[in-house]
C-alpha cells in the first residue's frame, strides 16, 4: 500500500496543477455561498431555490464524461484553457439578468448556472486527470493537492461573505460577481502556465480541433461506464455520491437555514471556509492513516461522518447564547471538513490507481458525473422535502437517505473479495 519510489515531480509542475485546482474548486465553494444568498432575495419558494442552486450541476452531469474524453483525446491543457476562459466570462453575465422579467430572469440564471458549473468543473476535472497521469495517482501528491485546494477554499467563502455583507445593500450583486470573474481569471493564468513548465502534461499533439472532435461520442460514454465493472471504481462512485450529496445539503439549505436564524453572510462564509481549512489538514493526514486503515474502509468511515455532521445542523441551533451556537456549528462543520479532507484524496487515489493512464480523463469525468448527479438531485429534492416537513426536518430526512446508500457501499466492500483487503487498492 506504500507508494513505490519514483522520480520527483518538479515543483513548478505541481504548482501549476495545484493552482488550476485551487481556483476552479474554490469557485464551486464560493458559488454555494453567493447563489443561495441571492436566490432568497429573488423568491420565497424553497423548491425554486433548490432548482437555482442545483442547476449549476445539470450540464456537468450530462457532459463530464465527454469533457474527460476530450482531455484524453485532444490534450488536457487545451480543454482546460477553453473552459477556464468560459469560467472568467460567465460570472459577469449574472447581474445582467436583473434587466429581464422575473420568469425570464430565473430561466437565464439557471442557464448561466449550468454553463458556469460546467466550466469550473472541467478545469477541476483536468487537474484531477493530471494528478492521475503526471503524478501517477500517488497519495503524497494527491494529498498535497487536495490540502492546498481546501486551504484555498478557506479564504474564498470568508472573503465573499464579507464582500456580500458590505456591498449588497449599497451596490447590489455586481461586486460579488465581478470578483468571481477575477477569481476564475487567476485559475486561467495557472492553466496557461502548465505547458510552459512541463511538456509531458500536454498528453496529445497540437493538431487542429475539428467539429467532430467536440461533438459527444456514444463510444466515449460506453467506455467510461464500462469502468464501473472495476470493483474499486464502483465503490468510489457509490461513496462519492454520498459525500457530494451531503455537500449538496451544505451548498443549499445549510446557508438558507442559517440565514433564517439571523446568522450573517460573513459568519456563514467563515463556517464554510473553516471547514475547508480543516479539510486542508485532513488531506495531509489521509496518506498516513491509510497505512493503518485500508483506503476503502477509511473512505467509507470518513464519508459517513460528513453526512452525520451536516444532518445534525438544526439540533445545534437552539435557545442558547450566540457564542454557544456558533461554537457548536463550528465544531460540527470543522469535523465535517476533517473527514472531507481525508476522504477526497482517498477517492482520487483509489480511482487513479484502478484506471489505466490512457483513461484518466474518462475516469475523472465519470467521477464528476456521479458528483454532479448528487449535486443536481439533492438541492431540489431537499427543497421539495422542506415544502412538506420544513427545512429543519429536511436535514434529518436527507441524512437518513444518504446513510442508506453508504450502508450499501459497506456491504459491497465486505462481500467483494477484491476490496478492503491488505494489499488491495
Amino acid at each position: 500500500m506504500n507508494d513505490t519510489p519514483r522520480a520527483e515531480i518538479p515543483w513548478q509542475t505541481q504548482a501549476a496543477i495545484y493552482g488550476a485546482g485551487v481556483f476552479s474548486f474554490t469557485m464551486v465553494v464560493i458559488s454555494t455561498l453567493v447563489m443561495p444568498l441571492w436566490a432568497v432575495q429573488l423568491t420565497d419558494s424553497t423548491f425554486l431555490i433548490g432548482i437555482i442552486v442545483g442547476s449549476r450541476y445539470f450540464l456537468t452531469l450530462i457532459l463530464s464524461i465527454h469533457g474527460g474524453a476530450l482531455m484524453d483525446r485532444l490534450g488536457t491543457r487545451r480543454v482546460m484553457i477553453a473552459f477556464a476562459i468560459v469560467a472568467v466570462v460567465t460570472p459577469l453575465l449574472f447581474p445582467l439578468t436583473s434587466l429581464l422579467p422575473f420568469a425570464a430572469q430565473i430561466s437565464a440564471i439557471i442557464l448561466l448556472q449550468m454553463v458556469a458549473g460546467m466550466a469550473d468543473a472541467m478545469v477541476w476535472v483536468g487537474a484531477q486527470a493530471l494528478s492521475g497521469n503526471v503524478m501517477q495517482g500517488r497519495r503524497r501528491y494527491i494529498g498535497r493537492m487536495t490540502s492546498i485546494v481546501r486551504f484555498g477554499a478557506f479564504f474564498g467563502p470568508s472573503l465573499f461573505g464579507l464582500l456580500w455583507d458590505n456591498t449588497w445593500q449599497s451596490m447590489g450583486i455586481w461586486p460579488a460577481f465581478i470578483c468571481m470573474s477575477l477569481w476564475s481569471a487567476l485559475g486561467l493564468l495557472c492553466v496557461l502556465k502548465i505547458p510552459q513548465i512541463s511538456k509531458e502534461v500536454e498528453m496529445v499533439g497540437t493538431a487542429p480541433v475539428c467539429l467532430r472532435d467536440i461533438v459527444p461520442r456514444i463510444a466515449d460514454y460506453r467506455s467510461a461506464f464500462r469502468l464501473i465493472a472495476i470493483p474499486a471504481v464502483a465503490l468510489i462512485l457509490m461513496v462519492t455520491m454520498v459525500r457530494i450529496g451531503a455537500t449538496g445539503i451544505q451548498s443549499s439549505f445549510y446557508v438558507v437555514f442559517l440565514g433564517e436564524v439571523n446568522i450573517s453572510a460573513a459568519v456563514i462564509g467563515f463556517l464554510i471556509g473553516f471547514a475547508q481549512l480543516i479539510a486542508s489538514g485532513g488531506s495531509l493526514l489521509a496518506s498516513p492513516i491509510a497505512r493503518v486503515l485500508h483506503p476503502h474502509w477509511l473512505t467509507i468511515c470518513a464519508v459517513f461522518m460528513t453526512v452525520v455532521t451536516i444532518a445534525i445542523t438544526p439540533v445545534l441551533v437552539f435557545d442558547a447564547p450566540v457564542w454557544v451556537t456558533l461554537f457548536l456549528l463550528a465544531a460540527a462543520i470543522g469535523l465535517r471538513g476533517l473527514c472531507l479532507g481525508i476522504s477526497q484524496p482517498m477517492e482520487i487515489s483509489v480511482l487513479g490507481r484502478a484506471i489505466a493512464s490512457t483513461e484518466q480523463g474518462k475516469g475523472a469525468g465519470l467521477r464528476t458525473t456521479v458528483n454532479r448527479l448528487a449535486s443536481s438531485i439533492v438541492p431540489p429534492l431537499m427543497g421539495a422535502v422542506a415544502e412538506f416537513v420544513g427545512i429543519q426536518n429536511s436535514f434529518f430526512v436527507m441524512g437518513a437517505g444518504l446513510s442508506v446508500v453508504l450502508i450499501c457501499a459497506t456491504v459491497f466492500v465486505s462481500r467483494h473479495p477484491g476490496l478492503g483487503r491488505s494489499g488491495d487498492v
